[in-house]
């Protein structure tokens, strides 16, 4: 299958999800994340707002962390510092996307990665414009973890050299 295929594969399947199913798979998700030696260690902890049937992680937002969420700046990503006063707007892409300068430049401790699919390889399909993996590329992160529900681990993904590897992954089944 091609990435392409792959991302239109899995975002089918993951929008016939019930509304149910999804909140039992994200409350799975969120369980093993908060017992996760690298959540429990990081001071700083990058997540992303859902968009459409994504996995919904804001439960995070209670514990006792620095959270940055991600803002596509033309061809980048920048992580904003996330507090009580932070704004949200919908972004081109139909993602809740941070709004003002607080832009994060240090160190991220964990980064919690969307995807469309991970390989068992820790491969990742995410969707298709490379911001992660850039990002990844230029930054001081010192884990990666991505997320997935459990329809969406592959055996293998073709991966291209730009292409990063997770450190690991997590998948929330029923």
């Amino acid at each position: 299958m091609t990435k392409k295929d792959i991302r239109k594969s899995m975002m089918l399947i993951r929008s016939k999800q019930t509304p149910e199913d999804k909140n039992l798979r994200d409350q799975h998700i969120i369980k093993q994340i908060k017992v996760h030696e690298k959540f429990i260690s990081a001071k700083t902890v990058a997540i992303f707002y859902p968009m459409k049937s994504e996995i919904d992680l804001l439960q995070l937002l209670s514990s006792d962390k620095i959270f940055l969420f991600p803002k596509v700046n033309q061809d980048d990503l920048d992580f904003y510092i996330f507090d009580e006063y932070i704004e949200f707007e919908k972004s081109s892409f139909g993602v809740l996307e941070p709004t003002g300068d607080n832009i994060y430049k240090d160190k991220i401790d964990l980064m919690i990665v969307p995807a469309l699919a991970i390989s068992k390889e820790f491969d990742r399909v995410g969707y298709g414009k490379g911001f992660y993996d850039r990002y990844i590329s230029n930054h001081d992160i010192e884990y990666t973890l991505g997320v997935i529900y459990d329809f969406q681990e592959l055996n293998h993904i073709d991966a291209s050299p730009l292409d990063r590897k997770l450190d690991q992954y997590i998948k929330g089944s029923l």
